[in-house]
């Protein structure tokens, strides 16, 4: 199982990824999560549990055409001002079995999309999450964070 840390202050030259306390040199992180969504399509309450799907991968500077999978297992992302935790540690990566957690508050049950780009061999660097946020006495909303 993996146990992976991402962590960056904002450039290259401060940006990590370790994997169960080993360095690992990679030319792309990727992560990509849809969620919560109604027949149409639609943002909707719910979140992992409304089903989606994921694709969270790895691609080595020694091997870069290979995507390696990240999960089973817990992928920590470090940027400046946000943290994010995606946590998988089914045997066999059931979608279902997935926590997201964003700046300390469980967002499992209103995530909509994560993405996740750092491509050092493209200088891309982009990082946002979607979360459906419902209201009682008001209209829901959904609203987007630009974490990087």
């Amino acid at each position: 199982m993996n146990t992976m840390i991402f962590h960056t202050d904002g450039d290259w030259d401060t940006t990590s990824l370790f994997n169960n306390g080993q360095e690992v040199l990679a030319s792309q992180l990727f992560v990509e999560i849809h969620a919560g969504r109604d027949g149409w399509g639609d943002p909707d309450r719910g979140g992992i549990y409304a089903g989606g799907t994921i694709n969270a991968i790895i691609r080595t500077q020694d091997n870069p055409d290979v995507e390696q999978g990240i999960f089973p297992g817990r992928l920590d992302l470090e940027f400046p001002g946000h943290t994010l935790i995606v946590e998988n540690t089914h045997p066999f990566f059931d979608f279902e079995f997935t926590r997201v957690t964003y700046n300390g508050v469980d967002v499992t049950n209103n995530i909509v999309d994560l993405l996740v780009n750092i491509d050092a061999d493209n200088n891309i660097v982009e990082a946002s999450i979607t979360i459906y946020k419902p209201h009682w006495l008001t209209a829901d909303e959904v609203a987007t964070y630009n974490i990087i």
